[in-house]
């Protein structure tokens, strides 16, 4: 069966990298959606760029990928979009290595150079950013965002809505919570409790100097 057209939701950075993926994949791409309604009417990367009103507008068969960075946004517009009774596409970079075993829920991005090796599981929505590398029997949650050139070792567990900053590191077998953040170039080696951000070599909850408390 012939793939369907698709969507962009999102006309920023993020959508330019999709775009990529999608086009090196030969899909055919019907334009941009973003919820900037001053740029409806535009282009971006020679696409049209839609109000975000039209997006249940287009035709039926048309699929949405929603390549916005922030989860939380991420989620609201993969929800409306499901009210709506559209589906998600998955965008996967030929460059990208995904292991035969590894489970991928539609929506899910991975990009250049990204690594997903077997008995891995995607949730709906995740972001495997440029170079990022998911290692065996790794779960990654709903709506989390693997940042580029991070490096997952087997068996993390990712929560719902977390992110994975730029070439940071988690050992075997750590639990990062729903919500959290571990921050660009951190070394995981304990779990992270959900809504925390983590910092630093080993990684650390961050603190206020005056207070001792973490900001979450």
């Amino acid at each position: 069966m012939a793939e369907r057209p698709v969507a962009i939701y999102g006309a920023g950075g993020h959508g330019k990298v999709v775009l990529d993926a999608l086009e090196l994949n030969g899909r055919e791409i019907v334009g941009f959606l973003d919820d900037d309604s001053r740029r409806a009417g535009g282009k971006h990367c020679g696409y049209p760029v839609l109000a975000a009103a039209a997006a249940m507008e287009l035709g039926r068969e048309v699929e949405f990928v929603i390549a916005i960075g922030d989860a939380v946004a991420r989620r609201q517009t993969a929800a409306r979009v499901a009210e709506h009774g559209r589906d998600l596409a998955t965008a996967v970079h030929p460059s990208a290595v995904v292991a035969r075993d590894a489970r991928v829920v539609p929506g899910a991005m991975i990009l250049a150079a990204a690594v997903v090796n077997p008995g891995a599981y995607l949730g709906a929505c995740v972001i495997v950013n440029t170079g990022a590398i998911i290692d065996h029997d790794c779960v990654i949650g709903d709506f989390a965002h693997v940042a580029p050139g991070a490096r997952l070792a087997g068996g993390v567990n990712v929560g719902d809505g977390a992110l994975i900053g730029v070439g940071a590191s988690v050992v075997p077998g750590v639990t990062i919570g729903t919500g959290a953040v571990v921050g660009a170039g951190a070394v995981v080696i304990a779990d992270v409790a959900p809504g925390t951000t983590v910092v630093g070599n080993p990684a650390k909850p961050v603190t206020r100097p005056d207070s001792g408390r973490r900001l979450v």
